[in-house]
């Protein structure tokens, strides 16, 4: 047609996205290495109070990776995916926080930083900070199984913000209980839409790990 080509979601396609997602999400060395560039860039975006270092750490953060491997092991009951996927984030969670809490304490008490003068804001807003994740989500998950769409997946980690407000938690643990309890709730809505969509496209797709 003209306007309109229908592209059919093959089975090729489903095992290549399958395939991008465990390698993505597998606790190796690669993964860690890149959790801990995003935590010191997302850190010293916040701490310097700049915009473009924080969109670094989004770029450079792989956090994405074992959300959709979460999503992809529930859609195919696949409790080992599940398991790794789930571990991989709770590690990254618990290293983000510890330590960026431990640089942000080292910034006040050993070098003076004010950190009153930041201006980034880490205030949640419910109805948006859900559609974009949710948005994000969904065009992560079809963009596995679609190679001309699977470009935009730097886009979507720029869009949906993870890294920034899990670090901005544990510099909150330091400086202002505010900026923690309402960072951590962005985070946790980003990674909940990103979980609920990728999981319903995964599903409608017919995607699964086995």
């Amino acid at each position: 047609m003209l306007f309109h080509t229908s592209n059919k979601v093959t089975d090729a396609g489903r095992a290549q996205g399958v395939a991008e997602v465990l390698e993505n999400a597998k606790p190796d060395s690669d993964f860690y290495i890149l959790v801990v560039g995003a935590i010191l860039l997302a850190a010293s975006g916040i701490l310097l109070d700049s915009i473009p270092v924080l969109i670094a750490s989004m770029v450079v953060a792989p956090l994405m990776w074992p959300i959709l491997g979460l999503s992809l092991g529930i859609n195919s009951g696949d409790t080992k995916l599940i398991g790794r996927s789930l571990s991989m984030l709770v590690i990254s969670m618990i290293v983000a926080l510890g330590v960026s809490a431990l640089g942000a304490h080292i910034a006040l008490q050993y070098f003076g930083w004010n950190l009153q003068g930041i201006f980034i804001s880490f205030s949640p807003n419910y109805f948006f900070d859900v559609f974009i994740a949710v948005i994000s989500g969904a065009i992560a998950a079809y963009g596995l199984v679609r190679t001309k769409v699977g470009g935009a997946m730097t886009g979507i980690g720029i869009a949906v913000s993870l890294m920034p407000p899990l670090v901005a938690t544990g510099i909150g643990l330091v400086t202002s209980k505010i900026l923690s309890e309402s960072a951590l709730m962005i985070f946790a809505l980003n990674v909940l839409g990103i979980l609920i969509a990728s999981c319903i496209t995964f599903a409608i797709l017919k995607v699964k790990s086995k």
